[in-house]
């Protein structure tokens, strides 16, 4: 039975603003996703017919590409001139992104694949922005970015998240979780990436991360700018892990919530969350959190916000990196879609690509 909209948000610890209800994809039939839609939910000005919103849009363009293995659709939705920034470095052209495919499909030929949620924001004059949650299975068939083929079936989350205006992505952040890739498929990730370090991208972000110190004293606490979801992020992001308060995760997850995240983990409870957190903080124990995006979903079983994030410092060994080079500069990119029921986070999807940042701890 449909939950009404207003007893959804009753207790959620933000004030969500007034937007049209457009596509779910959260226990709906996936056929049911697949099918045309009759009418629009949403303006969409310069959008194929068909296409209810932009949830739909997202869900239905990469089933085309990556189910159906229409990859010519790739040149009808995406920008000539896209960027896609990932951990290995930065894309600049449709045919980078179409050529990336067919390696990927031919390393992974059998693949299926899940939506789990879609969050957005944005509309027909800015352009949409949606950060796109899902699960892949496949089998590694043939030779991939990995190596030759092993014969194993992995199962990997990812997050996408994408600009599109007027039916084209022109700008894209992608997060794979290849740690837990790469070892389903029986690889050592430290020879992995080696490898990878050992051939440079053409080309690189470069960041300059604040400190966690302001001077020689440490940075104040975030305060709330006002009662929306993105100040309330910031402050929560801020709290767990720039303050490092993780005696505060029970202010904003539930006791038995769970976290699915980066190398194949799953923590159940709020004291094997914090043990979850102190390995990744113990990778780079100086580390600085900042928040790049923020946006928001009304799904079936409640509010998803999702949050595009980097966490930088310098490596240490013995925790989430295992030995690797110390006093090195990291940068692990990650996003995080979090399900809320009433003030508390229930579910948490935590993903980051700890591949692509060892490689930049050996690079570097």
């Amino acid at each position: 039975m449909e939950i009404n909209p207003r007893s959804r948000h009753e207790g959620l610890p933000f004030k969500l603003p007034q937007r049209p209800q457009v596509t779910r994809v959260r226990q709906v039939d996936p056929l049911a996703l697949r099918a045309a839609k009759p009418a629009r939910l949403q303006p969409m000005e310069g959008f194929d017919e068909g296409y209810a919103d932009i949830v739909d849009y997202i869900v239905r363009i990469t089933e085309e590409i990556w189910v159906d293995r229409a990859i010519g659709r790739i040149y009808e939705t995406y920008d000539h001139a896209c960027t896609i920034y990932s951990p290995y470095g930065v894309v600049r052209s449709v045919q980078e992104v179409v050529a990336s495919t067919v390696t990927t499909l031919n390393g992974f030929p059998d693949g299926e694949l899940h939506h789990l949620n879609v969050a957005w924001d944005g509309d027909e004059t800015q352009g949409f922005y949606t950060s796109h949650l899902g699960f892949s299975r496949s089998t590694n068939l043939g030779a991939s970015n990995w190596g030759p083929a092993t014969g194993r079936r992995i199962g990997v989350h990812f997050v996408a998240d994408c600009v599109t205006r007027g039916n084209f992505v022109h700008t894209e952040w992608l997060v794979r979780d290849n740690g837990a890739a790469v070892r389903q498929l029986g690889l050592d990730p430290h020879v992995v990436a080696r490898r990878i370090a050992d051939s440079q991208p053409t080309s690189q972000r470069v960041h300059s991360s604040p400190t966690a110190l302001l001077g020689q004293a440490p940075r104040p606490s975030l305060q709330p700018v006002d009662d929306g979801v993105e100040s309330w992020v910031r402050v929560m992001f801020d709290q767990l892990w720039n303050q490092r308060r993780l005696d505060r995760l029970g202010h904003y997850f539930s006791t038995d919530s769970i976290c699915h995240a980066g190398g194949g983990r799953v923590a159940e409870g709020l004291r094997n969350q914090q043990a979850l957190m102190l390995l990744i903080l113990g990778a780079m124990p100086d580390a600085v959190m900042q928040i790049d995006k923020v946006s928001w979903s009304d799904e079936t079983d409640g509010v998803i916000v999702a949050v595009r994030w980097r966490l930088e410092g310098s490596s240490q060994a013995g925790a989430l990196f295992g030995e690797c080079p110390v006093n090195k500069p990291v940068l692990l990119n990650g996003m995080s879609h979090l399900r809320l029921n009433g003030a508390q986070v229930v579910e948490h999807w935590m993903i980051f690509d700890e591949i692509g940042a060892l490689a930049g701890v050996y690079r570097a």
